[in-house]
């Protein structure tokens, strides 16, 4: 999935930034990692200043705080990065490290309810993730993220046999 936080774009490379300073200051990515909801991460003040950093890429964006508090949230849980594998595939696999029934559940979730379930699905994976899809994804959550990521998953996990 192309999106604005791509590697080779602008706001991709801030992100990068952002996340590796982030590895720097552990007091800010452990006020990060206990926020339970994105409300909390929007209370804290290490996502406040990297508001400073990052708002002048969503000028012309309504809601763009909350979706961004999401991202940045969800970036404290990432301890290395993975950039050559998307986040679908990773969760894929034989066998799956997601299974097929918490992917379905997770792929039908609304923004509301994404956050904690890709909380989940970071430690599964080891915390260790593609920055810039992760940041895609949650950033432009919805059916086109939903149907990549299903096309992602499916045919690299294998069919489930009847009984």
């Amino acid at each position: 999935m192309k999106g604005k936080f791509d590697a080779d774009k602008p706001l991709g490379e801030v992100l990068q930034k952002w996340w590796s300073d982030l590895q720097e200051r552990n007091g800010d990515r452990a006020e990060l990692r206990r926020a339970e909801t994105v409300a909390d991460v929007i209370l804290l003040p290490a996502f406040q200043r990297a508001c400073i950093r990052f708002k002048p890429f969503f000028k012309e964006e309504e809601q763009w705080e909350m979706r961004l508090a999401a991202v940045l949230g969800l970036m404290a849980h990432i301890r290395h990065t993975h950039p050559e594998q998307a986040l679908a595939l990773q969760m894929a696999g034989n066998p799956p490290v997601v299974s097929e029934l918490r992917f379905r559940r997770l792929i039908q979730r609304d923004r509301a309810d994404l956050y904690v379930s890709m909380i989940r699905v970071l430690r599964m994976l080891g915390n260790k993730a593609n920055l810039h899809d992760v940041a895609n994804s949650v950033y432009y959550w919805g059916d086109k993220v939903k149907r990549d990521w299903a096309f992602a998953y499916f045919p690299n996990t294998p069919e489930k046999t009847s009984a």
